[in-house]
């Protein structure tokens, strides 16, 4: 999730509001922290301390960054070359808001990354205050935990170990999603960036797959969970969609009515995964997910991150698998204005007939 670019230049021009100096002094801290503790992998490899697990899912990230630069054609610079133990869970917590009545994230702008869809803290209890901040102005808030960000190049963005919990595909998807910032950025299209990169990850993890020998069973369980993850994500765009279109049509200032329809389009969405769950589909993860509270807030980042990616893959089939003919129709759409690009998107989304 690129927000520290966006966060560290804006802390370095200077702002004269006291909170939002607070605010870049715990980024600028944060990701200083982080830059400190930076350890060569090779090095880390190489120590007999180091554990044997965590040796052995370096080297998978390693054999990955070299994959993406030589058969992906993704930047080839110092990230991902080190690696940090953060000591904690996950490396930022995002807060994400809407109003209440609103599928549209409250968007935080700055120089240079435009603006995005949350605003993220390198301490849990830093989020929660902010959250609360808000919740008290009447706002849908959630709090999410990132295992990753990228700087898009202008910091050699280190592994984590908050990276490390996934599986070798995963591990390898990951690293291509990261990189695919550094190759293409649009400011303040989230969506966009996003769905991108989450394309360049599931389209890239196949190509590793198929050349690295990756057992078919280890290869079935990552096609699996990635096919459970997209129907679960599917039923939450389409329901998110409900909601915006049945917003946009009650009276603003019809509160009763806008409840009722927010309780019932939320209780149409768990009884949606139910059924899913019922068939075989869903999983332990999202079970959690549904158990707890939902809201507005809740759905933006489903459609940040996946909301383009069957564009995304029309177009990565029409550039018939050749990566910088792919990244340069890419950029073609990054040049657009967002009107003209959001149009271009829906109709490559509309022509999306499967995988290449």
């Amino acid at each position: 999730m690129g927000f520290a670019l966006l966060l560290i230049v804006v802390a370095v021009l200077g702002l004269s509001a006291c909170e939002s100096i607070g605010f870049y002094s715990q980024v600028v801290k944060g990701h200083s922290q982080i830059m400190l503790k930076r350890e060569s992998i090779d090095r880390v490899v190489k120590k007999e301390s180091t554990d044997q697990e965590l040796r052995r899912k370096l080297s998978i990230i390693k054999r990955a960054r070299l994959f993406a630069v030589e058969t992906l054609k993704l930047p080839d610079n110092g990230s991902y070359t080190q690696y940090v133990d953060t000591g904690r869970p996950y490396v930022v917590w995002n807060v994400i808001a809407t109003k209440p009545y609103s599928i549209h994230p409250i968007e935080h702008c700055f120089p240079v990354a435009g603006c995005v869809s949350y605003r993220g803290y390198f301490k849990k209890a830093a989020a929660e205050a902010y959250a609360e901040k808000l919740k008290a102005q009447g706002l849908d808030v959630i709090i999410s935990g990132a295992s990753a960000y990228s700087t898009l190049g202008w910091f050699s963005d280190p592994v984590l170990n908050t990276m490390l919990y996934r599986s070798d595909l995963g591990l390898a998807g990951l690293v291509f999603h990261e990189l695919s910032h550094q190759q293409v950025y649009k400011a303040g299209d989230t969506a966009f960036n996003e769905s991108f990169a989450t394309t360049v990850e599931l389209a890239g993890a196949k190509v590793w797959a198929a050349s690295h020998e990756i057992g078919q069973q280890d290869l079935a369980k990552y096609k699996q969970a990635k096919s459970r993850s997209a129907e679960v994500v599917k039923i939450i765009l389409e329901q998110r969609r409900k909601l915006g279109e049945a917003y946009r049509k009650i009276d603003p200032k019809d509160t009763q009515k806008l409840a009722e329809i927010k309780k019932q389009g939320f209780a149409e969405l768990r009884e949606a995964y139910k059924r899913l769950r019922i068939k075989g589909g869903g999983s332990k993860g999202y079970d959690k997910w549904f158990a707890g509270t939902l809201n507005n807030a809740s759905l933006v980042l489903f459609g940040d991150y996946h909301g383009w990616v069957s564009a995304f893959d029309e177009l990565l089939k029409q550039s018939q698998g050749d990566w910088p003919r792919f990244y340069e129709s890419v950029a073609a759409l990054a040049k657009m204005n967002k009107e003209a690009r959001r149009k271009r998107l829906e109709e490559l989304t509309s022509s999306y007939s499967g995988e290449f």
